[in-house]
């Protein structure tokens, strides 16, 4: 039986999508079978395909995917889910712990972070915040340059640059008492302002080594494009 009921409703209406589609397909079948017959010919027909994991004749994914996700540099294994539009991810995108827990829920736009996410340790929240996309739909761009020197002003063409900053409000939780924590407010990724909040500690409460989720990084302002890095994070 599944555990988690975004889990289980993902895979219900995967189901529902499949079956849809199947019962569609044997109708157009069986309507270009009467068509042929007519014709006294026979023509290929349409095959049944499901509507996971897709791409169209420009081989860009669109759609519903579902990803297994391999154990890799110490990090575990975990499923993620979420749709593409020509080859963008867009709109919201899950992962799940092989347990079927939350791990994050993050809002894509452009193939880039933006908006609302959520992320999770052993299926409690931890953190909610925002972030703001750096997106763009051109592969170059163009600067003004001006010379220091002769204050000569000239256009340059450059490599457009993508992907996100912290922008905004970010509360952090205990994921075992469920208590704000602290509050962090944000500005194009840099921090204004912090305020921590104190704690009622349980007996029984102990705290676990948090897994470094992808949002946390190390200095608090400063931006790159993550050119270099497995995330495109504008976080150095």
């Amino acid at each position: 039986m599944l555990k988690n009921p975004i889990f289980s409703t993902i895979i219900i209406v995967c189901v529902c999508l499949l079956m849809g589609q199947k019962n569609q397909i044997y109708a157009q079948t069986n309507k270009a079978k009467v068509q042929n017959q007519t014709k006294n010919k026979i023509e290929p027909t349409p095959a049944a395909d499901d509507n996971l994991n897709k791409s169209d004749s420009k081989n860009r994914k669109q759609g519903m995917w579902f990803y297994n996700r391999a154990s890799q540099f110490g990090d575990p294994s975990y499923y993620e889910f979420g749709a593409y539009k020509d080859d963008m991810k867009t709109g919201l995108w899950y992962k799940l712990s092989k347990d079927q827990e939350l791990i994050s829920i993050e809002n894509y736009k452009f193939n880039v972070l933006d908006g609302t996410a959520q992320y999770y340790e052993n299926g409690k929240l931890t953190t909610i915040g925002n972030y703001r996309g750096i997106y763009t739909s051109n592969k170059y761009d163009t600067v003004l340059v001006i010379d220091p020197m002769t204050t000569e002003a000239t256009y340059v063409v450059v490599a457009a640059e993508k992907g996100y900053t912290k922008h905004g409000l970010w509360r952090y939780y205990n994921p075992i008492s469920g208590q704000l924590t602290m509050e962090r407010e944000y500005q194009v990724d840099i921090l204004l302002k912090e305020k921590k909040f104190k704690q009622l500690i349980y007996e029984n409460e102990k705290q676990e080594n948090k897994h470094k989720f992808p949002h946390e990084g190390g200095k608090e302002k400063g931006w790159n494009s993550g050119k270099y890095k497995t995330r495109n994070s504008l976080i150095k």
